[in-house]
């Protein structure tokens, strides 16, 4: 159920403001708070609906397919999202749904979607059938026009407002739909800042972070850390997605992606709140478990990270467009 108002901090915010100025929390693996089979492989603890009540603009979605039963005898491939080979109860086109309903309540806000093809399952692996159903779904009904924006390095709040920017990790086409395409993603530990975020007609510089198998604890939350920093100094026109999320260690189990967030959301909390921060923004952070403080023993920041991200908006004057 959509409402109104509960967290509308970018209707608060300038139209003229840079949108790769912001500071936007965002959700790794958004949509396994809906549910996955068995309980597996689940990063977050509360639904799409909740995270974006709670502020949450930015989600990480992994939409694979599979066939889905249309009839007596009659099956057809949708897209479907994913974690590695954990199938979670959620569609592509229901998670769309969920952001474009919030957006036709909330028009002064918008939402990021950052996508990949998660191609691990061993049934729907094939790339050509995920292109051509990717292709098929953006310039479809299920993915309203009015919600669609062509990337420019130079997007504004104003121009965003009641938009899903759509960054796609695997190009599904020669040219996006809408949005743009995402090349070299990095999972190192020191991150990159050469990767690119290609639209139809421009094309922007990326500094991304997402360390996520962590076999060195005090070099991730270092690089965590490096990333904000770099966010606050960039020039407007270059953008930044920086992960707190990943997993202590070789295996992604429910223990280790908590210690993990444990590690990182109280560091990038503190950093936030602190006395020392730089005046500017972060780009856009991906958490696990969002909205939830604790559990079990692991103190997880998730509810307290998100709002000092979206606080940090509202603590130093936004650079604006034409200034």
């Amino acid at each position: 159920m959509t409402k109104s108002g509960d967290n509308n901090w970018i209707t608060q915010l300038p139209d003229d403001a840079y949108a790769s100025q912001l500071s936007i929390p965002g959700t790794h693996d958004a949509a396994t708070g809906d549910g996955t089979v068995f309980s597996l492989g689940k990063t977050q603890s509360l639904s799409l609906q909740e995270q974006w009540d709670m502020g949450i603009r930015a989600f990480d979605l992994r939409p694979c397919y599979k066939k889905v039963r249309k009839g007596l005898f009659k099956y057809e491939n949708e897209l479907h999202i994913y974690h590695g080979i954990v199938e979670t109860k959620t569609s592509f086109r229901k998670a769309v749904q969920v952001l474009s309903d919030n957006l036709a309540a909330n028009p002064g806000e918008f939402a990021i979607i950052i996508m990949r093809f998660e191609n691990d399952s061993p049934l729907y692996n094939k790339r050509d059938v995920w292109n051509s159903l990717m292709s098929s779904f953006l310039t479809s009904s299920d993915f309203p026009s009015e919600r669609r924006i062509d990337f420019r390095p130079d997007l504004t709040v104003g121009e965003l407002r009641g938009k899903i920017l759509v960054l796609s990790r695997d190009a599904y086409a020669s040219t996006p739909s809408t949005g743009a395409f995402v090349s070299g993603w990095s999972h190192s530990e020191s991150g990159t800042t050469s990767a690119v975020i290609s639209g139809k007609n421009a094309s922007a510089t990326l500094q991304l972070q997402d360390y996520y198998s962590v076999g060195n604890k005090e070099g991730k939350i270092a690089s965590i850390l490096n990333f904000a920093d770099l966010a606050a100094g960039a020039e407007p026109g270059v953008w930044t997605i920086n992960h707190t999320s990943g997993y202590v260690g070789k295996i992604g189990s429910d223990l280790s992606i908590k210690q993990n967030a444990e590690n990182n959301n109280i560091a990038l909390y503190n950093y936030l709140t602190g006395s020392s921060k730089p005046c500017g923004g972060t780009g856009i952070i991906l958490l696990d478990h969002a909205g939830i403080h604790s559990s079990g023993p692991f103190d997880i920041y998730g509810d307290l990270l998100p709002q000092a991200v979206i606080d940090n908006n509202f603590a130093f004057p936004l650079r604006l467009k034409g200034e």
